[in-house]
């Protein structure tokens, strides 16, 4: 190569280089503010819909004046290939988050969570969560009890449903647990929450068992939801097995539960004239199970319902300290009555 050649070829990289080092300063000096500057404003709240782009969300950062520029923060985020990983909900930005800070709580998924916490313990009728869902601004109370019926939209859950008929009460398969839930919710999503929660916790094990038992899901429901009013959950498949002892011999159940199910009381021992009450949920006057549940039975009851213990008994009653006292006839159950009750 020859010295022009070569004094051309020097001065062509340090131009280069010059060039590299001016293009960095200037880069440097456009991009570390628009990363690195301190949001100064007041603490606001961003929402990313489910499916906005990176694009979408940058320029709504910058209308709302969170990031100085919505261009460097589109070409970060796709540099450190985040872009993708944005999730939806809703976002708190404080003062003094940077840009990158804003980037990072939403890949991450830090969104505000506003949802509530509310328990619906075992045994709790419809009415009865309808009112604590209210009561929780969760959802109108009405609402939710129109929504809580079969219908289409209920039936993928799980197949389990498709033997209850459109229109059906959906008692007793509103599984109690605690559920954290959020204000205003649609009926529809939360009775679908405690369907979904009913079919999870109905493990394999169980389904064999109401398999085995011979009687139907929603007859096993029936069952359970009356041991659930009747037993402290230690005596459950003691309680489960009376009362199949009883509808083996074609007994009535006779269950207190569905007599206070029906007046919407809650007495220990209910009187001749309650007893005597005239409707089908009365199983002191109608043989058999009840038309349908009378509460939301949790997985003891269940359980118990689906493999009731074998027992000798056909009587029991609850003293008022809340032992079960069981019976293996009518005679000695009179006798426990006016020893514990009477």
């Amino acid at each position: 190569m020859s010295r022009v050649r070569r004094q051309a070829f020097r001065i062509a990289i340090v131009t280069a280089a010059v060039a590299a080092v001016v293009l960095g300063l200037v880069g440097y000096l456009w991009i570390r503010p628009a990363l690195l500057t301190p949001y100064s404003g007041e603490s606001t709240e961003i929402m990313v819909e489910r499916g906005m782009s990176m694009r979408a969300v940058a320029a709504e950062l910058d209308r709302r004046e969170v990031i100085p520029d919505a261009l460097v923060l589109r070409l970060y985020g796709r540099l450190r290939q985040d872009a993708a990983a944005i999730q939806s909900g809703r976002y708190r930005v404080e003062v003094g988050m940077r840009p990158v800070d804003v980037l990072e709580a939403m890949v991450e998924g830090r969104v505000i969570d506003d949802s509530v916490r509310v328990t619906i313990p075992e045994g709790f009728r419809l009415d009865q969560i309808a009112y604590r869902l209210e009561r929780n601004d969760i959802v109108e109370r009405g609402a939710f009890a129109e929504a809580a019926v079969m219908q289409d939209g209920y039936r993928g859950i799980d197949p389990m449903f498709d033997e209850l008929a459109d229109g059906s009460s959906l008692e007793g398969f509103l599984f109690p647990e605690t559920y954290r839930l959020f204000p205003e919710s649609e009926p529809e999503a939360v009775v679908r929450r405690m369907l979904a929660t009913f079919a999870r916790r109905l493990d394999q094990e169980l389904r064999a068992a109401v398999e085995r038992s011979e009687r139907s899901l929603r007859e096993i429901v029936i069952l359970a939801s009356i041991v659930e009013a009747e037993s402290p959950p230690e005596d459950m498949p003691k309680v489960a097995g009376v009362f199949s002892n009883r509808l083996q011999r074609g007994m009535r159940l006779e269950s207190d539960a569905t007599v206070n199910y029906v007046l919407g009381t809650s007495v220990l021992q209910p009187t001749f004239a309650q007893v005597a009450v005239d409707d089908p949920y009365n199983t002191y006057r109608n043989p058999g199970l009840p038309p349908g549940p009378i509460g939301n039975p949790g997985l003891t009851a269940l359980r118990a319902a689906a493999d009731p213990q074998e027992t000798p008994y056909y009587f029991f009653l609850n003293k008022p300290t809340g032992e079960t006292v069981f019976s293996r006839t009518f005679s000695e159950h009179l006798d426990n009555k006016a020893r514990y009750l009477d």
